[in-house]
């Protein structure tokens, strides 16, 4: 009996060893971040539990901009107001597959002011002009890596995916999380030439071709069915195409990255031309796209 009792007290000291041992290794693995942050809530977004903030400088991670946040789940949106001036923190989860996360909590009125004229974004988040699921998305013409004009209609036929960036984002879990889930989706239909995957820079003042190719050509150098365009010399192709795809930007006329603000959409279209599906913000399911892709 004494010698059974022994090996189950060997046995769970093994597995406590062990436990600790894989802790320790997920610790290496997954790391979370935390940043003060200064700034005014420009516009809030109840249904999806954001804030439009426009924030200060935050010395040695981020310049001062306006942007989306994720809200922590927790707190009541309803407790804040636009033009409330907050201290908040940021958390950055770095994950050991996939793009980070990120969200803003314990959120500190400090003071509040009425918004400036050029603060206000009337129509930041309209979605008047998007396509509906079975409406054809327009042509546009736009730029490869090479210079090359390129046309969206020169893919008719087959599936695309089609998402929108720009290169000087500084957020872990907007422009690069497309970028990470789009490779996941390449690699799932890698020699399948039914598909293209075709990613769109809204930033037509910054991101010429030369620009986008030094940021991605490497990371895609192996795959023939993704394409990078670029919208510079195009304004009003990429203008009529973010309207149809339900994405809003601004500030990038101004010249000042701190001023740029977007939200994020991915469509999927039929070989016919016809909207499938939409993806918004950065937390969609690349699994859900696949299998969207496969019916």
């Amino acid at each position: 009996m004494k010698k059974y009792i022994l090996f189950i007290i060997l046995f769970l000291i093994s597995c406590d060893d062990n436990a600790n041992a894989v802790t320790q290794k997920s610790k290496r693995k997954i790391e979370k971040k935390q940043y003060p942050f200064k700034g005014i809530i420009i516009d809030i977004i109840n249904d999806k539990q954001q804030m439009l903030i426009k924030h200060d400088e935050v010395p040695g991670f981020m310049m001062e901009m306006t942007m989306i946040f994720n809200i922590d789940s927790l707190i009541n949106m309803n407790d804040y107001t636009i033009g409330d001036s907050l201290n908040f923190n940021f958390y950055v989860l770095n994950q050991k597959e996939g793009p980070a996360k990120t969200w803003a909590s314990e959120l500190d009125i400090v003071g509040h002011r009425d918004l400036r004229e050029e603060e206000i974004y009337d129509d930041f988040f309209e979605q008047d002009g998007a396509i509906q699921v079975g409406e054809s998305l327009s042509n546009g013409t736009f730029q490869n890596f090479n210079g090359e004009e390129v046309e969206l209609n020169d893919w008719d036929g087959k599936f695309r995916f089609i998402s929108f960036i720009f290169s000087r984002c500084p957020m872990p879990n907007f422009c690069p999380a497309v970028i990470l889930k789009n490779q996941y989706l390449i690699n799932q239909f890698k020699g399948n030439e039914n598909i293209e995957f075709i990613i769109i820079s809204f930033d037509h003042k910054y991101d010429r071709p030369e620009v986008l190719k030094q940021a991605y050509g490497n990371i895609f150098s192996n795959y023939s069915n993704i394409h990078f365009l670029s919208s510079y010399g195009h304004k009003e192709d990429i203008i009529k195409l973010t309207i149809e795809a339900g994405v809003g930007f601004s500030g990038i006329d101004d010249g000042d990255p701190r001023e740029i603000g977007h939200t994020l959409q991915s469509l999927l279209i039929d070989p016919s031309g016809a909207l499938i599906s939409n993806y918004g913000g950065d937390s969609w399911d690349p699994k859900e796209v696949e299998e969207n892709i496969n019916i």
